[in-house]
C-alpha cells in the first residue's frame, strides 16, 4: 500500500505540472483554478474509480453553481439584493440536500453553493465572462485529473478489493481460531475476541467501498457487482456464525462432554481453518491450491449414547453450534465456487 502512496503521490505531481504549464497557455488572471481543481480531486483519491466519482461530482456542482450565477447576472444583472437574495436561497438549498444522507449529494451541493458564491462576490462586478472562465477552469483540471489518474500508473480498486478480501479471510481465520480453539475464555482473550471481531467489520465495509470504486472504473476488466455481493453475503455468514458459535460453545464449556463429541468438533474446527487459510491465499494465487471442504458427516451423526450423556439443554446447545457450523462450511463452499472455479 505504501508503494501505491508513492505511485499517487506522484500521479499527483505530475498532473499538477501538467496544470501549471496549461495555466501558461490560457493566461486567465484567475487560473490557478485548474491547479485547485487538480489538488481536490486527486490528493485524498487513490483509485481511477474514486477520483472519476470526485471529478463527475466536481463538475455537476461546478456546473450548477454556474448557471445559476449566470442567470443572476443576466436577468437581475448582479445587484446587490439579487445577490443576497441568491446566497440565502443557495445556502438554504444546497445545505438543504447537502445534509440528506446522500454522500454524493453532499459534495455536490457544497461545490454548487461555493461556486455560486465564488462567482458572485469574486469580483466588484460579476459578469458572464467571468464564469464561463471559471467553468473552463475547473473543467480542464478535471480532466487533465482523470486522464492522468486512468492513465498514468493506474491504481485500481479492484485490486486492492481482491487484497482485501484475502485478508478478511485471514482474520476471519484468526477470528475463528481465537473464538473456538482458546484453552480459555479469559476477559483478555474476550476482548481479544472483540477487537477481531470489530477488525473484520470494518474490513466488511472497507469492501462495500472498494466495491463502489471499483465499478466506476470504465476502462479495462468490467466489475461483476453480483459475484461481489454473493461474497460479501459469505463473509458475513462466517462472521455471524462464528459468533454464535462461540456462545453455544461457551455454554458447553463447563459439561462433561464426551472425548468422541471433543474429538468431532476439534477435527471440524482445524478442517475449517485450513479451508478459510486455503482460500485467503488462492483468491490471489495462481494457480490455485485445491481447498478441502470441511465435513460434518460426524458431527451431524453423532452416536445416540453420547447423546443421552447430555442434558436437554446441552443437546439444545449442540445442535445450535452444528447448525451454524454448518453455515460455515455451506459459505466456504460458495466462497470456493466464485473465488476459485470462476477465475478457471
Amino acid at each position: 500500500m505504501n508503494s501505491e502512496r508513492l505511485i499517487h503521490s506522484l500521479k499527483t505531481a505530475i498532473a499538477v505540472v501538467i496544470g501549471f504549464f496549461a495555466m501558461q497557455l490560457t493566461r486567465s488572471p484567475h487560473a490557478q483554478w485548474i491547479i485547485i481543481t487538480i489538488l481536490v480531486v486527486m490528493c485524498a483519491q487513490i483509485y481511477v474509480g474514486s477520483v472519476f466519482q470526485k471529478a463527475y461530482l466536481r463538475f455537476a456542482g461546478t456546473l450548477c453553481g454556474c448557471i445559476l450565477a449566470v442567470m443572476i447576472i443576466e436577468i437581475f444583472q448582479a445587484s446587490w439584493w439579487s445577490i443576497l437574495g441568491a446566497l440565502i436561497l443557495a445556502g438554504f438549498g444546497f445545505s438543504y440536500i447537502a445534509t440528506g444522507g446522500k454522500e454524493t449529494l453532499s459534495y455536490f451541493s457544497t461545490m454548487g453553493g461555493v461556486t455560486l458564491a465564488l462567482i458572485l462576490l469574486g469580483q466588484p462586478n460579476p459578469s458572464f465572462d467571468f464564469a464561463t472562465s471559471r467553468f473552463l477552469e475547473i473543467s480542464l483540471g478535471i480532466f487533465i485529473a482523470t486522464v492522468v489518474s486512468q492513465f498514468v500508473f493506474p491504481i485500481h480498486a479492484k485490486t486492492h478489493l481482491q487484497r482485501t478480501q484475502a485478508q478478511t479471510l485471514w482474520q476471519l481465520k484468526g477470528f475463528y481460531q481465537t473464538a473456538l480453539m482458546g484453552k480459555n475464555m479469559s476477559q483478555i482473550q474476550t476482548a481479544e475476541n472483540h477487537d477481531l471481531d470489530e477488525t473484520i467489520v470494518k474490513s466488511l465495509l472497507k469492501q462495500r467501498q472498494l466495491a463502489k470504486d471499483s465499478q466506476r472504473e470504465y476502462f479495462g476488466n468490467g466489475f461483476d457487482l453480483t459475484h461481489f455481493e454473493r461474497s460479501l453475503f459469505c463473509e458475513r455468514q462466517i462472521l455471524r456464525a462464528i459468533n454464535f458459535m462461540h456462545l453455544a460453545q461457551d455454554k458447553l464449556k463447563d459439561s462433561i462432554l464426551p472425548e468422541a463429541i471433543i474429538l468431532m468438533l476439534n477435527t471440524f474446527h482445524k478442517e475449517t481453518l485450513a479451508a478459510l487459510e486455503v482460500l485467503s491465499k488462492n483468491i490471489s494465487l495462481k494457480p490455485q491450491k485445491e481447498m478441502i471442504l470441511p465435513s460434518l458427516i460426524a458431527l451431524q451423526n453423532i452416536p445416540k449414547t453420547d447423546r443421552e450423556s447430555l442434558s436437554t439443554q446441552q443437546n439444545l446447545y449442540l445442535d445450535a453450534l452444528i447448525f451454524n457450523a454448518e453455515i460455515v462450511v455451506e459459505s466456504v463452499h460458495l466462497l470456493n465456487d466464485l473465488y476459485i472455479r470462476d477465475e478457471k
